[in-house]
């Protein structure tokens, strides 16, 4: 059986669970809303603050409605002080604190916050990193001692470490697929160039496989001081009691001159960069739009909010009005300013169908234009202040809403007087600020462009407009490289002795005779039989498939039939095209097809062909099985890793890339046919999760297959 479908699960998930696209035009009339009332007055809660010897800042905020407490350290420990090299330390410092200190296992930790019925949470952010806990009143003592314990003393044990990278991989692995994702993580490497702020705040595959403990305990050294450091503690308590508890436990935290912030320098941009992200099975599109923003402190953060509401904050902002209801491209469209403590980004984020993409594009340029050319209406001003100042008692309703907002302020300089006039500062903003605002901070000229989806179908058009389109296939994607682009080879990268690859080659030598040497070698076709399951991302549970086909004539060509409980779906490559069908209706994979064509078992026969290479790595282990692990690469680049079993010289896996995908497929119960061995049990991953399991009942090596079985159908 040939070994190069894993790609079929890519288009055969969109197959199943289905996608939107363009949303209806045709809205139901809407009842006119009444005018909006007069805020309500609120009355901030008054706080004490003292600063301990050591620098830490306290807070302390009376709130006896429940008997409970609020507990928030915050940090200056974000990613933007991350290693250039390594992003996503400060996110796995944070999450590993809780995993283990110097007096209590991380079983301990979770038994004692349980036992009271708390909380203890953690997180990083870019500039800063959190530490929480919620407890009752009476058990404020045993709440800051844990808090206390957990940023002072945590150990980063390695087998804490090492469950922490294989959820972290789990993660980015979900993320890497992500059209959403790989949007927002590209238009950040483009916008903010070789600063932080331009890397994932979670790492990447590669950053995160680096990491190691030192790493942590060197970031933790650095940046958990007291002196840039903030806790607030909001509930049932009184302030006597809070600032005496917190000098109990942190008071003897040490002090260090904390690190400067890194220099921030963007590039100069004159004209607008468009950068396509091409996925040619996706059936829409990713957009996102922007530049650099403006910081926390900016003099015009208010009228920032206010434009920000304008234009896209929310389902009432022009961008959802205009692309959303009246034109039904998408079903939502929204614009956001993230403010840092550097400069943060302005980005509109939307989607649509694959053929409305520059449709799509030009409504954001037309509404950019606009609110930068024509004042806004008072109505509509007063409508979307009014949406913003109501927001804001919501966020105070809690202790622990009531810690964030005034951390916040406090973290970045401002202090009880700006929360007070929060609200006066909105409703002060006014037309004219709006669209001077509009005309001097917002660049549609010279704005960040990236589009991630089916770039044929977009392109042509898209570069009527833009004659300058950079495009990057989704497989080559890199978001740790300055252009995006990952670097060629990295597998085989590096030198290699000749005496080593002659060891490769013996090792695949020896399997090419063990599946059945020239037999193996000048196979023609083959037919396979049998049955399976199907576990489609977001599916609740397996598919069964109780009869599928493979015809294969090699040494590309290829037709699987699915029989699916709800109709069967057929896939095909003739070597030229490729295609998909079901239910009557017809898609073309050519180009997907054509990529995974490259990888698998056929790159066996080919190995003495002109421009392969192969390469032994580190040996592995297969199902607890022990493999020697070649790489075998063609002259462009494509490759795939075999673990070879060193008893029978079997191969137990597969791994290859497709198209930003990382294949895995496992073979056992390997049985001769005509001389052949061939698996008679498959299973194939998708970044690490079971996609297909395929029980072989039926083998026919080298028969006569009718050519028109390869051919598109008409649809």
């Amino acid at each position: 059986m040939k070994r190069r479908n894993g790609l079929l699960f890519l288009t055969l998930t969109a197959s199943i669970l289905g996608m939107p696209g363009r949303g209806s035009a045709q809205q139901s009339p809407r009842p006119v809303p009444p005018s909006p009332q007069p805020p309500a007055p609120i009355q901030f809660p008054a706080f004490e603050q003292k600063t301990l010897p050591n620098g830490l800042r306290v807070v302390v905020i009376e709130h006896h409605e429940q008997p409970a407490v609020s507990l928030r350290l915050l940090l200056r420990a974000g990613a933007i002080y991350d290693p250039p090299e390594k992003p996503g330390v400060a996110q796995a410092t944070a999450a590993l604190l809780d995993q283990g200190t110097q007096t209590r296992s991380a079983q301990d930790i979770a038994r004692a916050i349980d036992f009271i019925g708390g909380q203890l949470d953690a997180g990083a952010g870019w500039d800063s990193t959190f530490v929480s806990a919620a407890v009752t009143s009476d058990h404020l003592d045993l709440g800051m001692e844990l808090l206390a314990d957990v940023v002072l003393h945590p150990v980063f044990q390695d087998e804490e470490i090492e469950r922490w990278r294989k959820q972290a991989l789990s993660g980015l692995r979900i993320q890497m697929q992500d059209p959403k994702f790989l949007a927002a993580a590209a238009f950040h490497r483009l916008v903010f160039g070789q600063h932080p702020y331009a890397r994932p705040l979670g790492g990447t595959p590669t950053s995160v496989r680096a990491i190691q403990r030192q790493d942590l305990v060197q970031f933790h050294r650095t940046h958990y001081r007291p002196n840039t450091a903030i806790i607030a503690i909001v509930g049932d308590v009184r302030p006597t009691e809070a600032f005496a508890t917190v000098e109990k436990y942190l008071g003897g935290w040490e002090a260090s001159s904390p690190p400067p912030l890194p220099p921030f320098a963007t590039s100069d941009r004159r004209a607008p960069q468009i950068l396509i992200i091409d996925k040619p099975d996706a059936v829409q599109t990713e957009i996102r739009i922007g530049h650099v923003g403006i910081a926390r402190t900016d003099p015009e953060y208010f009228v920032a909010q206010v434009f920000n509401a304008v234009f896209g904050g929310g389902s009432g902002g022009r961008l959802f009005r205009e692309i959303r209801s009246r034109r039904g491209l998408t079903y939502g469209a929204y614009s956001q300013f993230a403010e840092r403590l550097q400069p943060g980004y302005f980005w509109i984020n939307t989607y649509t169908k694959t053929e409305s993409t520059v449709e799509a594009v030009d409504a954001i340029f037309q509404e950019l234009n606009r609110i930068r050319t024509e004042p806004v209406a008072a109505d509509e001003l007063r409508a979307r202040k009014a949406y913003l100042t109501g927001a804001f008692p919501l966020q105070i309703e809690t202790p622990g809403g009531i810690a964030t907002q005034v951390l916040d302020a406090l973290f970045y300089g401002y202090g009880k007087e700006y929360l007070e006039t929060y609200r006066d500062r909105l409703r002060a903003v006014t037309a004219e600020q709006v669209m001077t605002f509009a005309k001097t901070r917002i660049h549609p000229d010279r704005s960040v462009i990236v589009l991630v989806g089916n770039a044929k179908v977009f392109e042509a058009e898209l570069k009527q407009k833009f004659p300058t389109v950079h495009k990057i296939a989704y497989s080559d994607l890199d978001l740790l490289q300055p252009d995006l682009k990952r670097k060629k080879n990295e597998v085989l990268a590096g030198p290699v002795s000749k005496a080593a690859r002659a060891r490769a080659m013996t090792i695949l030598e020896a399997t090419i005779q063990a599946l059945g040497g020239d037999a193996f070698i000048h196979q023609k076709s083959q037919i396979t039989r049998g049955t399976g399951t199907i576990s489609p991302p977001g599916a609740s549970q397996e598919i069964p498939v109780p009869s599928i086909v493979n015809y294969t004539v090699l040494p590309e060509k290829m037709r699987l039939e699915f029989a699916l409980p709800f109709g069967t779906l057929v896939q095909g490559f003739n070597g030229q095209v490729g295609w998909m069908s079901m239910a009557g209706q017809v898609r073309d994979q050519t180009e997907q097809m054509k990529e995974s064509s490259k990888y698998g078992f056929q790159m066996l026969r080919q190995i003495h062909q002109p421009g392969y290479r192969v390469r032994p790595l580190a040996d592995a282990e297969v199902a607890g099985t022990p493999a020697r692990v070649v790489a075998v690469s063609d002259a462009e680049g494509h490759t795939t890793e075999f673990f070879i079993d060193p008893r029978t010289h079997l191969v137990l896996k597969t791994r290859y890339q497709v198209r930003g995908q990382q294949l895995e497929e496992t073979y056992a119960d390997y049985r001769a046919v005509e001389g052949i061995q061939v698996p008679h049990q498959v299973t194939i991953f998708q970044n690490g999760v079971k996609l297909f399991a395929f029980t072989v009942r039926e083998v026919e090596i080298n028969p006569e297959i009718d050519e028109s079985l390869f051919e598109k159908p008409e649809g």
